[in-house]
């Protein structure tokens, strides 16, 4: 390397590199200089960079900027292949093969959950319509994921599948927002009978309502209200009456307005619906249905008549008391 004329500001490079402490430890420590240790190591033991990094404990990307800013020649790729035919090199012992794994055991879920219309399977259904998603990893897997920010919801799901899959929290990075909990179910059975059924990845804005049958309908759209619904119950101080007034007010929500659309016409035929109106939240943020109090306080009949705590989410079941208990109306069973 003395024959060879260094540019000043590699010069400069060198000596920053050399006045390293790692490369001082390692000088010390071997007894020889950094230059002459990579070179005896690459080509006369015939380890690669990322080798040479093992050995030091340091990064591969370390070890190839050490070769190049301190003008270490690296040897070419067909050179390197044939020396390893011929040598095996000190870290290049045959290998005992490892024992081969046992295939894990599937972890218990109904995968025919999907196939037979019950109540249990609607309300799944609908809370899935509203909150779940289907994909396929790069290795060909199907997956479907339930997802919510209510740990209620997701636990009665499980249940409800005959799941013994893990439930996984998303911690929420913003503290105004709420962590959420997911269900994530490997399984082609039920990935095919929900692709039967019209729903598909990345559904937001191109889902389409399955064909529910009529005396499973109520139950479809208490999951989808669980999942994507709200209702809204509360005073405000009307300016030309000391007395305040109540608001009562049901929300369905969606990326496809068509979608809610085709929703609103079935509770008109199933539930005796006579008002509502579609509303679009904001721009590229979806659509609403909107109820005020007498067609929200017939949705509710509508969705909770004769149906057990373990189909609904207790939250917003309790909003609707309270509605029910302002304006002096009887509970249903």
């Amino acid at each position: 390397m003395s024959g060879v004329q260094i540019p000043p500001p590699l010069l400069d490079s060198m000596k920053k590199i050399k006045e390293s402490p790692r490369i001082k430890y390692i000088e010390n420590k071997w007894r020889r200089p950094i230059e002459k240790l990579l070179q005896q190591w690459h080509w006369q033991d015939n380890l690669k960079h990322k080798e040479i990094g093992k050995k030091l404990n340091i990064p591969r990307p370390t070890i190839t900027r050490w070769f190049h800013k301190l003008k270490v020649p690296t040897q070419s790729c067909t050179r390197f292949t044939n020396n390893n035919l011929l040598y095996l090199g000190p870290n290049r012992l045959p290998k005992k093969p490892k024992p081969s794994k046992k295939l894990k055991e599937r972890v218990p879920v109904n995968e025919n959950f999907f196939k037979k219309w019950s109540p249990e399977m609607a309300y799944v259904l609908g809370y899935f319509t509203a909150d779940g998603c289907m994909f396929i990893n790069p290795r060909g897997s199907r997956y479907v994921l339930f997802t919510s920010t209510d740990r209620e919801l997701i636990y009665k799901t499980r249940i409800l599948l005959k799941s013994k899959h893990k439930i996984g929290v998303v911690k929420s990075i913003n503290p105004r927002w709420k962590d959420k909990y997911t269900l994530q179910i490997g399984s082609k059975r039920m990935f095919r009978d929900l692709l039967e059924l019209n729903l598909t990845p990345n559904k937001s804005k191109t889902i389409r309502l399955p064909k529910v049958p009529k005396k499973y309908f109520n139950h479809f759209v208490r999951g989808y209200f669980d999942g994507d619904g709200c209702v809204f119950f509360n005073k405000y101080q009307r300016k030309t009456r000391k007395s305040p007034a109540y608001i009562a007010l049901t929300t369905l929500t969606s990326g496809n307005k068509q979608f809610l659309r085709h929703i609103f016409k079935s509770l008109q035929k199933y539930a005796y619906i006579k008002g509502g109106k579609i509303y679009q939240k904001s721009k590229n943020s979806g659509f609403e249905l909107r109820f005020t109090i007498n067609d929200s306080l017939k949705l509710y009949e509508f969705m909770y008549k004769s149906v057990p705590s373990n189909q609904f989410l207790e939250r917003k079941y309790c909003i609707f008391q309270k509605i029910l208990n302002h304006w002096g109306r009887r509970s249903i069973g």
